[in-house]
């Protein structure tokens, strides 16, 4: 049977490429330095004279399941921003048609995307790729402020080429300090999937307030959820197992995936008032109290099977001086593991959650305190502090999976003009986290082996939200700089362009406006902006 499918994708894809071929000019008239309007910037690009032309009779031409899923996503888009449709078929002879194509000599995530006058060609190894190309297409269309009804859209010849340099492309989006529920979270992912981020960091727990559903330990969400960062005595706050489950589909639909986080043995005020008798004092766990530590591993599976991810972050950060030695439980555990304070009781408890992950059949992730604890090497460690540099080359060269994350260039609450609002954690040594500075950031720093160099797996941005109450402020403080990670995670180093990014903004800002985002307007003044985007002055001044 799968012979014979085989031999049916490939009759269908003969005839449609033998179409294709006989209706494509052998030669096509080339655009010198032309700038396409796609972010991040493809790998290679040729920009030619002309345009195809998408219309209610244009077909799409698929022969798998992954294909028409991808293909029936397009149709959605085209209806949502244009008012148009078009077929999905498994063959057709017409000339107006998109053929997708499967090449196993392309790798996961790759594409290479052909349009000619009377048809496209779409060619990928996998749903990602297809949807990837797709996304392409949509920027090369024409862009209006307001959805608008059409009955053509014109976009131009072009042959793209194209793959991502990292595996690992993400945001976090800190949901506990100020909550943001289902149509806040699903417009960031549209934003993401559309310049081909793969991964959705939620931060779900922290002293402000626990948000997602636990059905095991009911007061998680009952009482650690009320409140947050700027009402603690406000109403209770969570995603609730469905709505986690149907953010996930979504994501999922769009090629992202959920990585889902509770931030422990640190961070847990919200749990010390939903279970004060997991409580270790000062917003810790009690990593004595073998009951805590279950709750906590019912958490983690839980949360791997509501996101449908083998992903995990456990936390693990900001454990400082918490007077662990000063409690008898904990001394009591202390002396009977053989330990001589409370940082070594922390590095057990790390190594502890770390293994429970693995034998679990999940993947650990941690921020990277972590790696001076030598947690399991199947752990991947999140870089975040700047100002420890040394961190990152010890955990690349110990053979750790790496995350970059510093402080100092991807964290998007930080304020992007000191003239501004935002946070200051660790970091700022370099200047405000502007666009600028974020998109000529070089990430890897010198002196990396190749073997270090491998080790990196991504990049991921940070919306902490202790500033950040409001989704206007939200999408102010992620846009466009998060267009600016997304190239940096995607293109290749040697390709990144400040100018060309910047010609190609002025289309993304157009896009913004079109999906009704607050995005930071550029080049204009502080008196302006405050009378504009007022929005941009919360949070502390520097």
């Amino acid at each position: 049977m799968k012979r014979i499918k085989q031999l049916l994708i490939f009759s269908v894809g003969l005839t449609a490429s033998l179409i294709m071929n006989s209706c494509n000019p052998a030669t096509r008239t080339e655009k010198a330095d032309a700038v396409l309007p796609v972010i991040p910037l493809p790998d290679k690009t040729i920009a030619y004279e002309g345009s195809f032309v998408l219309d209610a009779s244009t077909q799409i031409i698929t022969s798998s399941e992954e294909q028409k899923k991808v293909a029936l996503w397009f149709t959605k888009e085209l209806q949502k921003q244009y008012d148009l449709t078009c077929q999905i078929v498994s063959s057709s002879e017409k000339e107006n048609s998109i053929l997708l194509k499967y090449d196993e000599l392309l790798d996961d995530e790759a594409y290479a995307l052909d349009i000619y006058e009377n048809n496209i060609s779409i060619k990928a190894s996998s749903e990602a790729g297809y949807f990837y190309a797709f996304q392409s297409l949509l920027q090369l269309a024409p862009v209006t402020k307001e959805k608008v009804e059409v009955s053509e859209v014109k976009i131009s010849q072009v042959s793209i080429t194209d793959k991502p340099t990292y595996q690992w492309r993400g945001l976090m989006l800190d949901i506990s300090r100020h909550f943001f529920g289902p149509s806040s979270i699903k417009q960031l992912i549209d934003q993401m999937a559309a310049q081909k981020m793969n991964r959705l960091h939620l931060h779900l727990t922290d002293d402000p307030g626990w948000r997602i559903e636990i059905k095991e330990y009911p007061k998680l969400h009952e009482i650690g959820s009320r409140g947050d960062r700027s009402n603690t005595n406000g109403p209770c706050m969570y995603l609730s197992e469905k709505e986690a489950r149907e953010i996930t589909a979504y994501a999922n639909e769009r090629q992202i995936m959920i990585i889902p986080e509770v931030d422990i043995p640190g961070h847990s005020g919200a749990i010390e008032r939903a279970y004060p008798e997991f409580s270790g004092g000062n917003n810790t766990l009690n990593v004595a109290n073998e009951e805590a530590v279950k709750m906590i591993e019912t958490v983690i599976i839980r949360l791997s099977e509501l996101f449908n991810t083998p992903y995990v972050h456990y936390g693990g950060d900001e454990v400082r001086k918490h007077n662990w030695n000063g409690r008898a439980d904990m001394r009591a555990k202390m002396n009977e593991l053989g330990l001589k304070n409370q940082h070594e009781l922390e590095g057990w408890f790390d190594r502890r959650m770390a293994n429970f992950i693995v034998e679990s059949g999940l993947k650990p992730i941690a921020w990277d305190e972590a790696c001076g604890f030598d947690v399991n090497k199947n752990t991947i460690i999140q870089w975040w502090r700047c100002r420890h540099p040394k961190v990152l080359r010890s955990a690349t060269k110990k053979g750790y999976q790496v995350i970059i994350s510093p402080a100092d260039y991807s964290y998007l609450d930080y304020p992007q003009d000191f003239k501004e609002g935002g946070a200051n954690w660790e970091g700022l040594d370099n200047g405000p986290n502007s666009l600028e500075l974020i998109y000529k950031w070089k990430h890897i720093p010198d002196g990396f082996t190749q073997n270090m160099k491998d080790n990196v797996i991504g990049i991921e941005a940070a919306l902490w939200t202790e500033f950040i109450s409001s989704q206007k402020r939200l999408e102010y403080m992620a846009y466009p700089r998060l267009s600016a990670i997304a190239e940096k995670a995607w293109t290749k180093e040697e390709n990144m362009n400040w100018e060309s990014f910047q010609q190609r903004l002025s289309e993304q800002y157009r896009r913004y406006e079109m999906a009704g985002i607050n995005y930071r307007i550029p080049d204009i003044d502080t008196e302006e902006r405050k009378n504009i985007q007022p929005e941009a002055f919360e949070g502390p001044v520097k």
